[in-house]
């Protein structure tokens, strides 16, 4: 081998080894690529990771989470994500519209999405331009699902960028969810224990007040006022001897009503099923009040928006710890209605009329006036008649005074056919006045020919001065002995004769 043969070896093996050194360059060069790749993408990743730790709600990071796959690095050209609802159904699906997160509902079929759901991996759909990914728990659940789509196609390694996102943020999302709940949780602990601080005054109050009335008044004030409930408008309806009462307040008043019937469908519904119903909007409830096994009360309930479950369950357990007062009060009052009232002619009776002569005095109340009222008759009335007649014949009187006094007077039957009337203030001072327009009322009465003419004998006093009471009684009660001694016998000859002229006219 001559030198020029070994010049030419010598300068192919340094243009082989060039060779190799170029290639083994080039390879450098694209491992230097790909490492910067990969270090971009994980400088990407956790940019991204930590943009996400710094939400607070869950609406946040939703709203952080699609942005950063949409525009932070990923450019997708479409992200969404795919919750679960109630049912584990994923049927709510979330986008971004004008930077906004925006919420409708979807129904998933087959295909790729259902796949990715039941396997717990990714899966992309035949043609490669969508793909599915589930965030899973540690628990093994589906916590939602990401939807990306682009029209690139989607490859392996852009998969493999999206399942290592999220894993890497996959607790970040169970804390940040779990951080809200969490506070969810205080504050509604925190709502309870105000609500139970304020049902504990306002049941306090309601109990304290002793009086019915009061115990309604402060029962809707308490449904009403925004220191209580807040609602719109409140209104009880109250069985009271067997009567129907309605309970509301008109300008911070309390108004009592009596009713034949409840006013609506849904009151007679509670009423027989004995639990609350809400209306399909939520905003009108009726809940039943029970006292000892039986409903005594309904509360209705309107507001302006819709009733939540919390407010329900706070006003059940107000029901509860009311519904006595309201019970125990208004027996307490029928009963003092019943220690003080006639029961046949609903007048007072003697118990309280001697009760307002001793506060006259006790408070001197002057002027005082008293009408002595005795029927002429009854005895008859009862002997030729029957009692049923002569029952009659006393709340016919009755009726009369009722109508002949003013209101503020005091009107009581004090013996079997004796009535008292007191009358204070200045209408004392014309005690003449009102003696002669009872008066009147009995001759209105008997010209309207009624079966049994009514007769009674009237007598009033009256002082301006401070004197003791049974002093007026008895200036009354005589002057209405000297009106009996002049008409009581012809007012008993003439109750028998219209009856007789009755009788004869009915046969």
């Amino acid at each position: 081998m001559d030198e020029q043969q070994q010049t030419n070896m010598h300068i192919e093996e340094l243009t082989a080894k060039l060779a190799l050194l170029e290639a083994e360059n080039n390879q450098l060069k694209r491992t230097q690529q790909s490492i910067a790749e990969v270090n971009n993408n994980y400088l990407m990743l956790h940019y991204l990771t930590s943009n996400i730790q710094d939400c607070q709600t869950t609406q946040e990071l939703w709203e952080t989470y699609l942005h950063n796959l949409s525009d932070c690095g990923f450019n997708y050209d479409h992200v969404a994500l795919l919750l679960p609802d109630d049912n584990e159904q994923f049927t709510t699906k979330l986008t971004l519209e004008d930077c906004k997160l925006t919420q409708t509902t979807v129904a998933v079929g087959d295909g790729y999405i259902a796949q990715a759901i039941t396997t717990k991996a990714s899966a992309t759909s035949p043609d490669n331009l969508k793909a599915a990914v589930p965030i899973v728990r540690k628990a093994g659940v589906v916590r939602a699902l990401l939807l990306a789509e682009k029209a690139s196609g989607i490859f392996f390694e852009d998969l493999q960028l999206l399942d290592l996102y999220v894993r890497q943020t996959a607790a970040t999302i169970e804390n940040i969810i779990l951080n809200e709940n969490l506070r969810q949780f205080q504050e509604l602990l925190g709502r309870q224990l105000d609500q139970f601080v304020m049902l504990h005054y306002v049941t306090k109050a309601i109990h304290d007040a002793g009086n019915y009335y009061d115990v309604l008044a402060n029962y809707l004030t308490t449904l009403c006022s925004p220191l209580g409930f807040g609602f719109q408008k409140g209104v009880l309806y109250i069985f009271a001897e067997n009567k129907l009462q309605k309970a509301s307040l008109e300008d911070e008043k309390l108004v009592v009503m009596e009713l034949e019937a409840f006013e609506g469908q849904l009151i007679n519904g509670v009423i027989k099923a004995k639990r609350y119903e809400l209306s399909p909007d939520r905003s009108h409830l009726v809940m039943p009040l029970n006292s000892c096994g039986n409903i005594t009360a309904v509360i209705e309930i309107n507001h302006d928006k819709e009733i939540t479950p919390e407010q329900i369950q706070m006003l059940e357990i107000f029901a509860m710890q009311t519904s006595s007062a309201i019970d125990n009060t208004r027996l307490k009052l029928h009963l003092e209605y019943l220690s003080f009232h006639d029961p046949l002619t609903s007048l007072y009776n003697r118990a309280y009329f001697e009760k307002e002569i001793q506060r006259i005095e006790t408070e001197s109340l002057y002027p005082a006036g008293i009408i002595i009222c005795d029927l002429d008759g009854l005895k008859m009335v009862n002997d030729t008649w029957g009692h049923n007649a002569g029952d009659k014949f006393i709340v016919a009187a009755a009726t009369i005074i009722k109508c002949a006094v003013p209101d503020s007077a005091v009107a009581a039957r004090i013996g079997g056919d004796e009535f008292g009337i007191i009358i204070t203030g200045n209408e004392a001072q014309t005690i003449e006045k009102a003696g002669l327009k009872l008066k009147h009322e009995l001759e209105r009465h008997n010209a309207s020919l009624p079966d049994i003419p009514i007769g009674m004998s009237i007598g009033w006093a009256a002082s301006a001065e401070p004197v003791e009471v049974i002093e007026i009684f008895k200036q009354a009660d005589s002057q209405m002995y000297r009106d009996k001694s002049l008409h009581g016998k012809a007012s008993r000859e003439y109750i028998l004769k219209m009856t007789k002229r009755h009788s004869d006219v009915r046969l």
